[in-house]
């Protein structure tokens, strides 16, 4: 008689499956864990890295032969790197494919260029990678807007060219009256792209629409220095425009805003009005919007101000959160400070004055914190860490108004904002981040942009010079890794007293570069031989360019945010647009150009020479 089979109850089979499930659960949550605290090693190593060496290693990236006003990397893993400017020609480089043996050529990137982009017939302002790398966007002063089809990120290696392919637009939007100032790529539809200009257009672009593309279309009553998409809001843009005498900028839903915009259109309108009591009286002032950044989340908004320093605010709501600036360092850059031009101060301190700015946030999801980076007149970019939201709130001040002006010491050589929105009328005090974290050293002349990696520990900064520098916080070359680098590193030069003359006269007769197919990145490598190190034609074009801008920065240092006029304080009133402060008036110029007017006719010799070269 065959012996019986146990069997297990249900009860036992489904003991034993909750104990298996709860071993992968206790399995995966440790496996969770596990990858929890490895990416909060990383963060704090990068942070550290970044807090500790200050980016102080730097490659130097050639090519253009005038000033770079605007740079772009593509999205998700920043392999290419796009940069134009005043040659009127773009450049695309590989960030992934980098040859420390060309760095010895005069005018050799250390970096493989893909592609030089060509079209616009003036300076190039901005630029914009699509949402899938498929396109860029350019705009420049030529009121264009361009758009190239690239798609890099598809093409195999092996179909790589070993030169760089010239390439024409493959579609050009040419409905803005003015220059263009700002290109803006979606955050997720790839064939869409903002443009805004000097004329106070602003264009919703479709490039699969059929000429002129538009999509939307806004005019704005006064000048928009920027338009940007928010990057976690499919219809959300930000706009900073001088016409609106409370807010420098202002958040806008395309799916509302009016055809002609108004301030009534706008959701947000971040203050911008600024208060302070100085000894002259009390002081009011609106400073110059140059610019808008929404960091990566789309939480928050920074606004860059002529004369004052980049604001941040939480993107709902109007009143700024901080201010950022090295006061700590240098107590002269406090906007309450009248300027003393007899003073000679080579370290300047973050100032924004001469020309446009554009920052940039990043490394968040690499440091777990958040930067803001800035370029300044001073020839350095500077760099902030954002504290956490609750902290920023916890540290802001505010009182009415009234209160504020029979306070004692409220507004005592410190700027306030205005809040008049609403119908209320308060003051408010952000907390004012006066101590940046680190600063990027080596430049020759202005910063103008500086922009954060997508994934890398590395910053881009550009400006008056022919090259882009790449700042990194950790050794990236074996240049980086030899024990003399802090000696061989370059040193950010420091503004003479007195103006390079003869460059700068140069400068004044140049006439602007024609890009021509012949022109490459190694056409000046003859003109320096190793026996001889005479400059090239490039080099030369930067000493100009520098002598220049160091001119305009001797005019600008007497330029001030308040007017330090006594006002009366009972008549205090925001109600006219006009309001004046410093920056409305122009100095006179330290070189009279009228009486050297005789030595800037060019003579046979130099236009014959100019034609070889072109």
């Amino acid at each position: 008689m065959p012996a019986k089979r146990r069997t297990r109850s249900p009860s036992v089979d489904a003991l034993d499956q909750l104990d298996s499930a709860r071993m992968q659960l206790q399995r995966a949550s440790t496996s969770i864990h596990a990858r929890t605290q490895a990416m909060h090693l990383r963060q704090s190593i990068l942070r550290d890295a970044i807090e500790t060496s200050k980016f102080t290693y730097l490659h130097e990236v050639k090519g253009h032969r005038s000033c770079i006003n605007a740079l772009a990397f593509s999205r998700g893993s920043g392999q290419w790197m796009a940069s134009g400017g005043d040659d009127m020609r773009i450049h695309i480089r590989d960030l992934y494919d980098y040859h420390d043996s060309q760095s010895s050529a005069p005018e050799a990137s250390m970096y493989r260029t893909r592609a030089r982009l060509l079209g616009h017939t003036s300076n190039i302002f901005s630029l914009a990678w699509s949402e899938n790398n498929t396109h860029l966007f350019s705009g420049g002063n030529d009121h264009m807007v361009h758009c190239f089809d690239l798609n890099y990120d598809a093409a195999p290696i092996d179909a790589f060219q070993l030169r760089a392919e010239r390439r024409m637009p493959d579609m050009s939007f040419s409905e803005h009256n003015a220059g263009i100032r700002e290109v803006s790529a979606h955050p997720t539809h790839p064939s869409l792209v903002m443009t805004s200009s000097d004329g106070g257009q602003v264009f919703v672009v479709d490039v699969r629409l059929p000429s002129p593309h538009v999509a939307q279309a806004f005019l704005f009553p006064g000048q928009v220095a920027s338009a940007q998409w928010n990057p976690r809001d499919t219809h959300a843009f930000a706009a900073t425009c001088s016409h609106d005498p409370y807010a420098a900028a202002a958040l806008y839903d395309v799916r509302h805003a009016s055809h002609l915009v108004s301030s009534s259109d706008a959701l947000v309108r971040y203050v911008s009005q600024l208060r302070a009591k100085l000894p002259a009286g009390l002081a009011m002032a609106r400073p110059d919007p140059t610019g808008a950044q929404f960091d990566p989340s789309g939480r928050f908004l920074v606004t860059d101000m002529s004369l004052f320093h980049p604001t941040l605010y939480a993107v709902d709501s109007s009143m700024p959160l901080a201010t950022m600036s090295s006061v700590a360092a240098h107590p002269h850059t406090n906007p309450c400070t009248k300027p003393d031009t007899t003073v000679y101060r080579p370290n300047a301190g973050y100032r924004n004055s001469c020309t446009v700015k554009r920052g940039s946030f990043g490394f968040e999801a690499q440091a777990g914190a958040l930067y803001y980076t800035a370029g300044s007149d001073d020839f350095r970019g500077y760099g902030w860490r954002i504290p956490h939201i609750q902290d920023l709130l916890d540290a802001r001040t505010s009182m009415p108004y009234n209160d504020w002006i029979m306070h004692e010491t409220a507004g005592s050589n410190e700027v306030w904002f205005r809040y008049a929105l609403h119908g209320s009328d308060d003051m408010v005090r952000p907390l004012e981040l006066a101590q940046p974290v680190f600063t990027l050293e080596g430049s020759n002349s202005i910063v103008n942009s500086t922009l954060c990696h997508p994934t890398m520990p590395m910053i881009a900064t550009a400006g008056i010079e022919r090259l882009v520098r790449l700042h990194y916080a950790t050794p990236m070359s074996s240049d980086h890794m030899h024990p003399a680098w802090p000696t061989r590193r370059p040193n950010t030069r420091q503004r003479p007293r007195l103006t390079n003359m003869t460059a700068l006269l140069r400068a004044i007769q140049r006439r602007p570069h024609i890009p021509s197919d012949s022109d490459t990145e190694t056409d000046d490598q003859a003109a320096a031989s190793p026996a001889s190190r005479a400059p090239t034609s490039a080099e030369l074009a930067d000493q100009e360019a520098i002598s220049l801008f160091d001119e305009l920065l001797r005019e600008e240092e007497d330029r001030s945010l308040f007017s330090y006029q006594d006002i009366d304080t009972e008549n205090d009133t925001d109600t006219d647009p006009d309001m004046q402060s410093i920056w409305d008036s122009e100095s006179d110029m330290h070189v009279d150009l009228d009486a050297l007017e005789f030595l800037l006719e060019p003579d046979e010799e130099s236009i014959e020479t100019d034609e070889e070269d072109e």
